[in-house]
């Protein structure tokens, strides 16, 4: 698909014409119609998906954090290749159990313990890494800012749609509202990355770059200067997926969160 990289209008019959040439490939290859309801069917259980990941998200923000880092975030990883119904399910009885710990006060670290948030680029299976390190360090990740993360599950896809077309243009309305690095302009990020930071009550920021993934790195400098206007330390990491430099890594997070204190 040729995916584009600005918003404007003709970006967005682009995006068009490459969901219908996509709904007609996959028409093709199936040997079934893809109908007006099935589209709709299809687009609500998505959407229930993100809704139950966002009720999760929300329950991080109580002080203590109910659930470690890396069990949300493998819970976001998961959501990708798990059957969505029973995936909202599962991760809608978790979160009436950790509502119950929010109300009394259980967390899976201390209330001191530093809040931390991850930006940049998407971890996908197996790539916990970083977040050991932060954690393994004393400190506790509460949100990330990332596509397997906040940026995945922030916006949901509008259902008043009654045909297909007009489903396909609400599906390009909705990624639209996307604020990956590949963008540009891209000062909307600066925006959610500012306030998600506020929401999640965080002491600090670690700023991701996959090595190699140019557009995150370009953007983590624009993203330390408006956290340093708004008070908020910064940290920016950029690595790969070996443990060669865990060392390394846990140094620097452990002195950057030592500075938080």
């Amino acid at each position: 698909m040729e995916i584009p990289q600005m918003k404007s209008p003709a970006d967005k019959a682009l995006l068009k014409t490459e969901f219908m040439r996509y709904l007609q490939r996959m028409e093709a290859l199936s040997g079934r119609p893809i109908s007006a309801d099935k589209l709709r069917a299809a687009i609500q259980t998505v959407n229930n998906r993100r809704k139950v990941l966002q009720r999760l998200d929300n329950l991080r923000k109580a002080k203590p954090s109910p659930i470690s880092g890396r069990d949300a975030l493998l819970i976001h990883q998961i959501s990708f290749y798990d059957d969505p119904v029973r995936f909202t399910q599962q991760i809608s009885a978790l979160c009436d159990e950790l509502e119950k710990r929010v109300a009394e006060k259980k967390g899976v670290a201390p209330e001191s313990a530093k809040r931390i948030m991850l930006s940049g680029c998407p971890m996908a299976v197996p790539n916990w890494k970083l977040p050991f390190v932060i954690e393994s360090s004393g400190a506790v990740i509460v949100g990330e800012e990332s596509c397997i993360g906040d940026r995945n599950i922030r916006d949901l896809v509008d259902e008043s749609g009654t045909t297909v077309e007009e489903m396909v243009d609400r599906l390009v309305d909705r990624y639209f509202q996307i604020d990956c690095a590949v963008f540009t302009p891209n000062n909307e990020r600066l925006d959610h990355i500012s306030q998600m930071a506020k929401d999640m009550k965080v002491d600090g920021v670690i700023h991701y770059g996959l090595m190699f993934c140019q557009p995150y790195a370009m953007e983590s400098h624009k993203v330390g200067k408006r956290l340093e206007k708004e008070g908020i330390p910064l940290l920016s990491i950029e690595t790969d997926y070996s443990m060669e430099d865990i060392g390394q890594l846990k140094t620097r997070v452990e002195a950057f969160i030592e500075m938080l204190h």
